[in-house]
């Protein structure tokens, strides 16, 4: 892989208007079919004292595309926050929200509709000892 590969491939990152696109950039370099990947993968193929010069060269370029997708993808996502930001809008003339102190419980209520309902067709609820 040459460096004009790498410098088109920076250049397409610092380009990338969104992260779908980003994303689809970091996987055709870097995925599992990925340009580099397939590189580091041929390395066994070379003899060992180019293996090692052109494995420090692929690692190089594997850096510095990380590196820019990385500064690319914080300041996409810092874009995308500032547009939600800037979308909202807080009206701080409303009045803020009561406070909720709580619910009767299910089985209390149902007991005082009971109750109720019982108490309007003519009985009356008497309270005392269950056991004498």
């Amino acid at each position: 892989m040459d460096r004009a590969e790498i410098t088109t491939a920076l250049a397409a990152i610092a380009a990338a208007p969104g992260l779908d696109e980003l994303e689809a950039l970091r996987v055709s370099w870097l995925g599992k079919q990925g340009r580099l990947t397939e590189q580091l993968k041929g390395l066994g193929k070379l003899a060992p004292e180019q293996r090692k010069a052109q494995g420090e060269l692929i690692n190089q370029d594997k850096q510095a595309l990380l590196q820019a997708l990385t500064e690319r993808r914080e300041a996409l996502q810092a874009e995308q926050l500032n547009r939600r930001l800037a979308g909202e809008r807080i009206d701080i003339s409303l009045p803020g929200r009561g406070e909720v102190y709580g619910v009767r419980h299910p089985i209390s209520r149902t007991l005082e509709r009971i109750t109720t309902l019982f108490g309007q067709l003519g009985y009356v609820s008497a309270d005392g000892p269950e056991i004498e």
